[in-house]
């Protein structure tokens, strides 16, 4: 059996003492020990995040280099061209006149493209998911690379919801509470019936 380990990032301390940690060998609650069986027969499943996986530059380089994944690239721009008045290859290679990749209704779009760009050339490598999942917007692409939805289904989809997305802009907010569920439930019950605006 193979032994893997890796260090779970909480912040940037629990990074430093889990790197130093796996470095001495000595155990830390953000390393984590895994074992594979080589050949054990495990299933090949394709993950699709949401949004917050992008970076400026991404993707350029496969543009550049591979055919396959140049091609999806231009098939998505023009499944995505009826719906947005920007243009994908200048977001993704960061054109001077490029879309800003910080919105939510042009960077949806572009990591769609991309995820499934990335699929496609993996499975014209012979890699083969035995399931997809995604979250979020990566539901969309999810649902296409499993066939559920044509090229042009697919790119209408997450074109029409980044752009719904951008109405609902600053009308919410989200917090991540580290917790147990009894002290959030706690927190939860202590709040007043009605908050303020």
């Amino acid at each position: 059996m193979l032994e893997h380990r890796a260090v779970i990032i909480g912040d940037e301390t629990v990074l430093h003492e889990g790197l130093r940690a796996l470095a001495s060998g000595q155990p830390h609650p953000a390393v984590v020990t895994g074992r594979a069986v080589p050949g054990g027969g495990g299933k090949t499943v394709f993950v699709f995040p949401g949004q917050g996986s992008q970076w400026p530059g991404m993707a350029t380089e496969l543009l550049t280099t591979n055919p396959t994944f140049r091609d999806h690239i231009h098939a998505c721009e023009q499944a995505l061209a009826p719906h947005v008045d920007w243009t994908l290859t200048d977001v993704l290679t960061g054109t001077e006149d490029a879309a800003p990749l910080d919105r939510v209704d042009i960077v949806q779009p572009a990591l769609f493209a991309v995820m499934t760009g990335l699929a496609h050339l993996w499975q014209t490598l012979g890699i083969q998911p035995d399931a997809v999942i995604g979250h979020s917007q990566g539901e969309i692409a999810a649902a296409y690379t499993a066939g559920a939805l044509t090229l042009h289904d697919a790119t209408r989809l997450i074109a029409l919801r980044s752009r719904a997305l951008t109405t609902l802009a600053g009308t919410g907010t989200m917090a991540a509470i580290h917790t147990t569920p009894q002290h959030l439930t706690t927190l939860l019950t202590d709040l007043p019936d009605h908050l303020p605006d």
